[in-house]
């Protein structure tokens, strides 16, 4: 994407220099997979060129990026308490998933366990 629309386009280092509608949906769906299950994680869901990530209270916020949605629900309180079992989950996952949804997963173990080698 260019720019000359006159948006602001926002490079995604998770995603690459190309990031389509389906990889904005394949992020989605795998972060919200990762979380199922997890009571009080935010849920996140494609919207255009952006994600909408909706809070249990109510709470709409808007992110740019894999990382900025990521930064968004492990700040959450309820993924503090349930972060053992998210990065547990996202071991898991990394080791089966490719392509995109590694990416996603990776980016996410990058942020949540930082100190802890793959």
């Amino acid at each position: 994407m260019c720019g000359v629309c006159g948006r602001t386009v926002t490079a995604d280092e998770v995603l690459g220099p190309v990031s389509t509608l389906r990889h904005r949906l394949i992020a989605a769906q795998t972060i919200n997979t990762l979380c199922h299950g997890l009571p009080g994680i935010p849920s996140v869901q494609a919207a255009g060129d952006t994600w909408v990530v909706r809070g249990v209270t109510g709470a709409v916020l808007q992110y740019s990026t894999v990382n900025d949605v990521w930064a968004a629900i492990l700040q959450d309180p309820a993924a503090l308490l349930h972060r053992k079992r998210l990065v547990h989950r996202m071991r898991r996952r990394a080791a089966a998933e490719t392509g995109v949804a590694l990416n996603v997963v990776t980016a996410g173990l990058r942020q949540a366990a930082p100190d802890c080698p793959g």
